[in-house]
């Protein structure tokens, strides 16, 4: 089985509390890492514009994306101390903090800027087990949560209810109008010129013409 996600553009309110729940439940602090990311975009006259919203504004278009635990993960291929598997059973890509020893490739491969490196304020203190200061993470589908029979925190938060979660093949046959973010409809969702990954997260457009945004 693999599970994945649904992002429901038109319910989604920008509110963040799927990104501040990931947050707290993970023990990720504010700075530089962010397991989930949200990204507003306003439609101008010119195009879209990344904003930072002072106001309430009419015509915000959101993202919010996490790692796609793709079917084909290049970070997988790339890590040369297997600190990154895949999970048989789910799905889920995670990452073994503690065989990571900092070589980055992860990071590069990915196309959707998934993984990221902590800062000294971040991660004020090499924990046990750890191999160097700062190991790579990443969202891992609250695989704690999965196992317990729960859905992801970021999916139980959703004021909006805009993130749903579960088998990847169901989620195509309960959402006909979601599409999947392939680099051959949506290329602009990639960073970079890496091979489509499969990656188990479906999108429901606000507007079906419009190009999925990149994260950063």
């Amino acid at each position: 089985m693999q599970y994945g996600f649904v992002f429901d553009q038109s319910r989604c309110m920008g509110c963040n509390a799927c990104t501040v729940s990931c947050k707290d439940w993970n023990q990720v602090k504010s700075g530089l890492v962010r397991w989930r990311k949200h990204v507003g975009h306003e439609k101008t006259n010119e195009g879209y514009d990344v904003t930072t919203r002072t106001s309430i504004l009419q015509n915000v278009e959101n993202l919010v994306m996490s790692c796609n635990h793709c079917d084909r993960p290049a970070c997988v291929k790339a890590c040369s101390s297997n600190a990154i598997s895949k999970d048989a059973n789910t799905g889920i890509v995670s990452i073994d903090r503690e065989k990571c020893i900092g070589v980055l490739a992860c990071i590069t491969a990915c196309p959707f800027g998934a993984i990221g490196i902590a800062d000294d304020y971040q991660e004020p203190e090499k924990q046990g087990g750890w191999q160097i200061s700062h190991p790579a993470q990443k969202c891992n589908m609250c695989i704690d949560r999965v196992n317990d029979g729960q859905e992801p925190v970021c999916v139980a938060s959703c004021v909006g209810r805009a993130i749903h979660w579960g088998p990847i093949d169901e989620l195509k046959r309960d959402y006909p109008a979601a599409v999947t973010i392939n680099k051959n409809k949506f290329p602009y969702a990639y960073q970079n010129d890496n091979e489509d990954t499969g990656p188990s997260f479906l999108i429901i457009p606000r507007n079906p013409l419009n190009i999925i945004f990149k994260t950063h």
